[in-house]
């Protein structure tokens, strides 16, 4: 897996790159890819001939009426025992077998390319996931030093209120009040710290490496779609979840054609020769030269081929139910995103004016509650207020950061904004029929 250079930081992209090079899916996704282009390869084996050699040598005892006269004859025995010597080639090359080798060759091929966009899918899916652990490990480590932020403010006014206090000008409930309000601060802080644990320890089982210097990262916004239907438009035709499920259809027609070649007979040209030696009782060479071509037709078979056909049609529709499925959840998981990508944009507006708005109340209560205007209550509160306002704003910046890779995703273009390129055995020894093509 191929990125562009970059500085010692941990980038998003380095990220990618080391989850698609070492996820156990994506290697089981491409081992499964290279199965079928062997499929290929054996179907194709059906246009070529087949070469058999035979050979045999050993010891023969013959006694029938003939051998037994000519026995009498030579030896006076009715038995004749010679050491046998053969030698066979014979050539096979299917001439017609009812389209079973060009249908199963199709269906191989689409086969091997549902799988090829299936590994395409799962480097798009698990660089998704190795995205949203790598924001979501930022988020946890600026959600705990918000909250340690906030664990000393409550501490600065906790020392305000026990001095005065102590001094006769604060009441007990003032200090007991902001004694609670601290010892909640110091249990945020601790669930902060918790879920930064847990964030860390999710990057490194999806990325495979330790988390190190992680920077900002900046989606590619040529890339994004400018509109919900341009984003269909965009997933319809790169989407490789859909890719799949178009293959899977062909490969199902494909194999109901090979089902629906029994319903021909097979001609073959066959070629072969023995020369043999001290064959059935007979000394000296026995030698022979073939040349025919031969029909093999069946006639019944119980029920069985019409079965198959049947059997093969059910697979067709399945395959195309599948697909009507998978169709849909493209475009829910395409509309998701993008609704998310475009309401959370709002609401971080709305949040922003919100965190600004809390700042002003905190600090004009702050000033209020020194002059006696604000009870330590109004005060507490405000500081509450401001803490979980800049927490729901740090969460909407994520969580468009993370709408707006789910976009790209969706429309099959994830990679390709990161500009991670896939390794070049993914594209196979060949171009298959619907498969991905070279780039």
């Amino acid at each position: 897996v191929l990125v562009p250079a970059t500085s010692e930081a941990q980038t998003i992209e380095q990220a990618v790159a080391s989850t698609i090079t070492t996820n156990p899916t994506i290697r089981q996704a491409y081992t499964r890819f290279k199965v079928r282009e062997e499929q290929v390869v054996q179907a194709k084996a059906g246009y070529l001939p087949s070469l058999d050699l035979t050979a045999g040598y050993g010891w023969e005892q013959t006694d029938t009426p003939s051998s037994r006269a000519q026995a009498r004859a030579t030896n006076g025995d009715e038995k004749t025992d010679l050491n046998r010597r053969e030698i066979g080639l014979s050539l096979r090359q299917t001439l017609f077998d009812g389209f079973l080798t060009s249908s199963e060759v199709h269906r191989f091929n689409h086969e091997t390319s549902s799988d090829q966009w299936n590994l395409f899918a799962a480097a798009e899916d698990s660089g998704l996931e190795a995205i949203k652990v790598y924001l979501h490990l930022m988020e946890a480590d600026q959600d705990v030093q918000l909250a340690e932020k906030n664990l000393g403010r409550h501490q600065h006014i906790f020392e305000q209120i026990k001095q005065k206090t102590a001094s006769g000008l604060g009441s007990i409930a003032d200090l007991s009040q902001s004694k609670g309000r601290l010892a909640r601060a110091q249990s945020n802080l601790v669930a902060a710290k918790n879920n930064y644990a847990d964030a860390r320890s999710q990057f490194i089982k999806v990325v495979n490496e330790e988390p190190e210097d992680l920077r900002q990262p900046v989606p590619d916004a040529v890339m994004l779609p400018k509109s919900l239907d341009a984003a269909l438009a965009q997933a319809k035709a790169n989407n490789p979840t859909l890719k799949v499920a178009s293959n899977d259809i062909e490969a199902a027609k494909y194999e109901r054609k090979s089902t629906q070649s029994n319903y021909y007979p097979t001609v073959s040209l066959d070629l072969g020769g023995n020369w043999d030696e001290n064959v059935g009782g007979v000394s000296g060479h026995n030698n022979d030269l073939q040349a025919m071509v031969r029909m093999k037709y069946n006639l019944f078979a119980g029920g069985k081929d019409v079965s198959r056909d049947r059997e093969a049609a059910y697979k067709l529709v399945n395959a195309q139910a599948l697909q009507q499925r998978s169709y849909r959840e493209v475009i829910d998981g395409t509309t998701l995103a993008w609704n998310a990508y475009q309401f959370v944009n709002e609401q971080k507006g709305y949040i922003h004016d919100h965190v600004i708005a809390a700042e002003e109340t905190q600090s004009s209560y702050a000033q209020q509650f020194k002059l006696g205007q604000r009870s330590l209550l109004d005060v507490l509160d405000s500081e509450n207020e401001l803490f979980q306002a800049r927490k729901d704003y740090l969460k909407a910046e994520y969580d468009e950061l993370i709408a707006q890779y789910r976009v790209l995703n969706a429309t099959g273009q994830l990679l390709s904004s990161l500009r991670v390129t896939q390794p070049k055995a993914w594209y196979g020894e060949k171009t298959y029929e619907g498969g991905v093509k070279k780039a």
